[in-house]
């Protein structure tokens, strides 16, 4: 288990902004090196900026996590300034609302593209060479509480973080017997652009679609930077799974599972 974050390298993808930008700015208040990605190169240099103004070495390195060779880019660049990578936050993620026979292949394309294939990626390019170094590590990746629970209206991204957390649980056991640690954090609501998320590629557009404004209504929205401390605490202790919303979550959790036992006669 990681303790210590002084002189270690953190790279975080979404980092330009919600909790990207916080789990970020958290690891720059440890003492670490932090190499900061995002698809959106002006406002991953604003977010660069501002973590720089810790004191911290930071660098920006614009990335498409549905980009095998951008991703792979992003691990030679940190291995070539910090000459080692010890935590990977696979964080970016987009989002999509409606029912999802509604959704047309381009939808689907872009949100796998991004939550699933951004996570399969990270973990190609860093793991191996993390694993092969001998040095502790630790890998976060960054599920939902929509991996647990479909919710109405969230088929497709539902679909996306069911297989996060499928990934996730599979990567811990394949890595049980080296120094790297596993997590996947599931957040619940969050002061995050993600509702209001307009930079889809031209590559994922399709005729007719509308930037998806609405947003959820809840009390219980949490800050980013306050997801961002129960992340280091959760690498800090080895855990699993870090869930924002406890609460909600083991509420959500227990539904799914009393569904689950009465089919097998539980």
């Amino acid at each position: 288990m990681m303790k210590n974050f002084n002189g270690k390298t953190a790279v975080v993808t979404g980092a330009a902004s919600g909790i990207g930008k916080a789990l970020s700015l958290a690891f720059a208040g440890r003492g670490a090196n932090v190499v900061m990605a995002d698809v959106e190169a002006t406002s991953l240099e604003l977010a660069r900026s501002e973590v720089a103004a810790t004191g911290a070495e930071v660098i920006g390195v614009p990335t498409d996590v549905t980009k095998e060779d951008q991703v792979g880019a992003l691990a030679d660049a940190a291995w070539e300034n910090f000459g080692a990578v010890h935590v990977v936050c696979n964080n970016a993620g987009v989002l999509i609302r409606g029912n999802m026979l509604d959704a047309d292949r381009k939808d689907w394309e872009w949100i796998l593209g991004v939550n699933l294939w951004g996570v399969i990626n990270g973990v190609r390019a860093f793991v191996p060479r993390m694993r092969d170094s001998g040095e502790e590590g630790h890998i976060v990746n960054t599920a939902s509480e929509a991996g647990h629970f479909a919710g109405d209206g969230y088929g497709v991204y539902n679909t996306s973080k069911f297989a996060v957390v499928g990934l996730t649980e599979s990567l811990a056991r394949d890595l049980r017997n080296t120094k790297i640690g596993v997590s996947m954090l599931c957040p619940g609501q969050v002061e995050t652009g993600i509702f209001t998320n307009t930079n889809r590629p031209a590559e994922f557009q399709r005729e007719g679609a509308a930037a998806d404004v609405d947003r959820r209504v809840a009390e219980n929205v949490m800050e980013p930077a306050d997801v961002a401390a129960k992340v280091v605490a959760g690498i800090e202790e080895g855990a699993l799974y870090v869930f924002s919303h406890e609460d909600e979550g083991r509420m959500l959790i227990e539904k799914r599972h009393a569904r689950l036992m009465r089919s097998v006669g539980g």
